[in-house]
């Protein structure tokens, strides 16, 4: 990729390093919004001085590098070293992906200069467009401080240690529920809110789940009118450069219907069907999805002896096989149509 670099005029050779000519690409800085101009000496974190007196110009980027005593090296035609870290990135996109990839990602620290880099050495290379569309993240940020959390300040958590007391699926939807250019705020009270959320969203699919069993077949018209708006709102709201915290509002929004739905005196089995599948493909885009929770023969025997007490106004013998079912994770709600229940 150097030497046709070099022909082309973009790449030019320091004592056995090999240099890309920066302001040559008319379009460098454009991604960061940077102007060249503006760069100043010794802009890329990697640069050191006695580097910068061979380049030049200081914003000029290393395709190659000599190598020094006792470093790993590979035989070039400017001699043994190895390739520059913007390089080892290009390569292996347009290897792997094809000259034009669709989508490339990665944190805000990377925006310049290294995909900015990326983008020069790739597109005067090929001469085709390097990347459609980038997406750079926010950072996972821990403390009142909002400190960035990092492994060189030490103040890190890995997610092994943290699913070993949280629920994975927790984790996950603490880190879905921010929209991916915003900092994440990793925290205690953050994980608890994710939780109350998740179980919210969990009880909606319970209430509709069990009014299935009796209900009527058949749609409801002004339900599935409400449906399709909801389903209009949530896809504008992630079409909107995955805006997430709009579309978890809409995915509230249908929680609640859920619930007022699964207290009606009558419901539409086909309606409540179709309001399951669309909390569970919606969720599935956030990578959540609700085990189906079963109840064994043993359990379905206590809830029915459980009732069968109730109705005979033997109120204690209700309470002591509400509170052994609760002992085994099962909570129990008496409602008009009914007793619901969900694990813990």
């Amino acid at each position: 990729m150097s030497q046709t670099d070099q022909k082309k005029g973009y790449a030019y050779e320091a004592d056995g390093d090999v240099y890309y000519r920066a302001r040559k690409f008319a379009r460098y800085g454009e991604l960061s919004n940077k102007k060249v101009d503006e760069l100043e000496q010794g802009a890329s974190q990697h640069v050191a001085d006695e580097e910068t007196a061979r380049k030049e110009d200081p914003i000029d980027f290393a395709l190659w590098k000599a190598a020094k005593p006792g470093e790993i090296s590979w035989d070039s035609p400017w001699g043994a070293g190895r390739p520059g870290w913007h390089i080892e990135c290009s390569v292996m996109s347009t290897t792997l992906l094809g000259k034009t990839i669709d989508i490339h990602g990665g944190g805000q620290d990377l925006e310049f200069p290294h995909h900015e880099n990326e983008i020069a050495q790739s597109e005067a290379e090929t001469g085709q467009k390097f990347v459609n569309y980038w997406m750079h993240n926010g950072f996972v940020t821990i403390g009142e401080d909002d400190e960035k959390m990092s492994k060189s300040l030490g103040n890190f958590i890995t997610v092994h240690d943290i699913v070993k007391t949280v629920d994975p699926q927790v984790l996950r939807f603490l880190m879905a529920s921010t929209q991916y250019r915003r900092p994440i705020r990793y925290s205690e009270a953050g994980l608890k809110e994710a939780e109350r959320n998740l179980e919210r969203l969990k009880i909606a699919r319970d209430a509709v789940s069990y009014r299935l069993k009796n209900a009527a077949a058949g749609t409801d018209a002004a339900l599935e009118a409400k449906l399709n708006g909801l389903e209009n709102d949530f896809v504008a709201a992630m079409d909107d450069d995955i805006n997430v915290q709009n579309g978890l509002a809409v995915v509230y929004e249908l929680a609640k219907l859920m619930n007022e739905t699964a207290a009606a005196n009558t419901v539409a089995q086909t309606t409540l069907q179709h309001m399951l599948a669309k909390q569970a493909a919606w969720l599935a885009i956030f990578g959540i999805a609700f085990k189906q929770d079963l109840l064994d023969a043993d359990v379905e025997a206590l809830i029915k002896a459980r009732n069968d007490a109730r109705a005979a106004k033997d109120f204690a013998k209700s309470d002591e096989i509400r509170d052994e079912l609760q002992a085994q994770g099962i909570l129990l709600e008496d409602t008009a149509q009914g007793t619901r229940w969900r694990r813990k």
